[in-house]
């Protein structure tokens, strides 16, 4: 959200008050912005856990010597030696 309010001046956010204030008037305008706040603050807490949890996961399986994968590494680590 730093980057809408960084681009936009205040002429531009004073026009955007005002014009949510002609469409939801006084009394409901806090209470819409609370609502998007609070939205706007779980948004954010969800992307942190997606991603901490992407960072902190193993997406390899642990490494097993006799397994088809190791036994395939092997064998074209000794054809690239002998060729």
């Amino acid at each position: 959200m730093g980057f809408i309010f960084n681009s936009l001046g205040a002429g531009e956010m004073l026009l955007a008050l005002a014009a949510a204030l002609l469409l939801f008037g006084a009394e409901r305008l806090p209470g819409i912005a609370r609502s998007l706040g609070q939205a706007l603050n779980t948004m954010r807490r969800t992307a942190n856990e997606f991603s901490s949890e992407i960072m902190n996961r193993d997406f390899l399986p642990p490494s097993d010597p006799d397994s088809s994968e190791q036994r395939n590494r092997r064998g074209i680590e000794e054809d690239q030696r002998e060729g």
